[in-house]
């Protein structure tokens, strides 16, 4: 017979569900095919800037969280590109506790450098390695973020077949760099098509799931996105994204939409 407290169960719940959601928003942005989580193996040209600003929506149960971000990525050199994430964050809820209810404030900060590893001849097959250090700027107080600094490193490999170009990733995510504990550490695997329907359309889908790295860690958990991508100029894409969640605590709706700009 379980003899453990509720109200302890609840708030692990909460505490899995809030660091689903910063590893999310951590992953989701720091791409040259932004705001696929599953990165490609792609850098942005050196001298070129991208900028990337989205709008992001998670609804899990009785809880919504919205966020305002702008992601620069500047390109350094040909092999080698550093991203940013920052912005503003909101959540709509019901309950007493501060984790539970309304409350807004500014994202962690992410900070992400990516290095294109190897090419073959003919551009079809690329290697990559991305770094994502998480800079606990959000509050951990009202919940919108764990008040911890979080270290990722990413393997990434990209194969184009014709207009189909297929991502595939492979990481480890480190939670809490500053304690030796890996419990609450993640592994992260992710699968992206990107097929070009003609000049002006693409159409985008991904599966990535985070995977607890001990016992202790909570259980995985399976998100799944897709939709259209608009060329509106050679420098201007608009993208919009339509998705869902597989396992405990996991978001029921997800939605982005971005538009990224090239300078």
């Amino acid at each position: 017979m379980s003899c453990r407290d509720p109200g302890k169960i609840r708030t692990a719940g909460r505490v899995r569900l809030l660091l689903g959601l910063c590893l999310l928003a951590t992953a989701s942005e720091l791409r040259a095919v932004s705001p696929l989580v599953t990165d490609d193996a792609d850098t942005v040209e050196p001298g070129k800037l991208q900028l990337n600003c989205d709008f992001f929506f998670y609804r899990t149960g009785s809880t919504s969280l919205y966020s305002g971000q702008f992601n620069p990525v500047l390109g350094l050199a040909p092999r080698l590109e550093l991203g940013a994430i920052f912005g503003y964050q909101w959540r709509n809820g019901s309950g007493l506790a501060p984790t539970a209810g309304n409350a807004d404030d500014i994202t962690d900060l992410t900070i992400a450098p990516k290095f294109r590893l190897w090419q073959s001849a003919d551009d079809k097959l690329k290697f990559s390695a991305r770094m994502d250090l998480k800079l606990p700027t959000a509050s951990k107080r009202n919940g919108l973020g764990t008040g911890d600094p979080d270290l990722g490193l990413v393997g990434i490999a990209t194969y184009k077949l014709g207009k189909t170009s297929f991502d595939s990733n492979f990481g480890y995510y480190a939670i809490d760099i500053s304690r030796t504990d890996l419990d609450n550490d993640r592994w992260f695997i992710g699968e992206a098509v990107r097929h070009q329907v003609n000049e002006k359309w693409t159409i985008v889908a991904e599966a990535y799931g985070f995977f607890p790295n001990t016992g202790a860690g909570g259980q995985a958990n399976w998100y799944f996105s897709a939709g259209p991508q608009w060329s509106v100029r050679d420098n201007i894409l608009v993208t919009a994204l339509i998705g869902s969640a597989a396992g405990h605590h996991s978001p029921d709706l997800t939605g982005t939409f971005e538009i990224s700009l090239t300078f």
